[in-house]
């Protein structure tokens, strides 16, 4: 194992970016280097490069959420796998949340990827599956509603309840880009639900979405009324597998599903019982 020691792990530079968006696009990720400038305005120390003496080979990226910290993009050259640099850089990127104080470290892997991540620790939470298409004209529910700024608050509490930590740091840029779309459901001034999606011109990242436990309904309300808004957009989302009823509808509605993947989680996660998509692969 003494080749490790050839190998060098810094702090992601703007310099990097091109290399970071040419490695993930192997992997036909549709990144591109204002999604890495993000991570880093986000965590500005948490985002990481590999080097085999000059030569970039690797990456990966974290975000820290008080006591529960995310790793994604965590990818390598393909000439240098199997060498022990991607354990390298989770144990990297480990180290760095744990400093942060960071208590429990979550994930989402290819299925083929979990025992490398076990690995190194982390525990099989729950699948998940990925899903993409384009979406065109839905009925219209009335029970949901735009959100405006008097309920962002709400809408960071309920997430901080279906993730397990306040994501106001993640959220409240996007509620504040007035080309994202947020939606809500209220009864007597008690929020529900809500689903945020994030617009690129004819492109839409969705989630997160978090209801309640016995809001089923609201949340595939929630689901049509931001897809009939994002109609001709190619859409994107995550939602765990055991969701069935919200999965028919979205494939009824022209979404496929893509891939599985599997939520893992390093250190102890307290399980709730909200109706939770993602917000992306590389937040949680």
């Amino acid at each position: 194992m003494g080749w490790l020691r050839m190998f060098q792990i810094k702090k992601i530079l703007l310099d990097d970016l091109k290399f970071a968006v040419n490695l993930t696009n192997t992997m036909k990720w549709d990144l591109v280097e204002e999604d890495f400038e993000y991570m880093m305005k986000l965590e500005p120390d948490g985002c990481f490069i590999t080097f085999d003496d000059l030569k970039r080979i690797g990456i990966a990226t974290t975000v820290s959420f008080d006591k529960l910290g995310w790793l994604g993009n965590v990818i390598v050259s393909k000439n240098v796998r199997g060498r022990g640099v991607g354990s390298l850089l989770v144990k990297h990127a480990l180290e760095y949340l744990v400093n942060k104080r960071v208590e429990t470290v979550g994930l989402y892997a290819y299925i083929p990827k979990v025992p490398f991540y076990k690995k190194l620790g982390f525990k099989y939470d729950s699948e998940f599956v990925y899903l993409k298409g384009t979406v065109f004209s839905l009925p219209i529910k009335e029970f949901t509603r735009e959100a405006v700024e008097d309920d962002w608050g709400n809408i960071i509490n309920l997430d901080q309840l279906g993730f397990g930590a306040s994501r106001k740091k993640l959220l409240k840029p996007i509620l504040l880009d007035k080309e994202n779309l947020c939606q809500i459901a209220v009864d007597d001034d008690k929020i529900l639900g809500f689903i945020i999606a994030r617009r690129y011109g004819k492109v839409a990242e969705v989630g997160p979405l978090v209801c309640q436990e016995h809001c089923k309904d609201i949340a595939v309300d929630l689901l049509k009324n931001i897809l009939n808004k994002l109609k001709g957009c190619k859409v994107s989302m995550c939602i765990p597998k055991k969701e069935t009823v919200i999965l028919k509808k979205l494939v009824k509605w022209g979404l496929s599903e893509f891939f599985p993947l599997a939520r893992m989680f390093y250190g102890e996660y307290i399980e709730n019982n909200y109706i939770y998509m993602a917000e992306s692969l590389e937040r949680g």
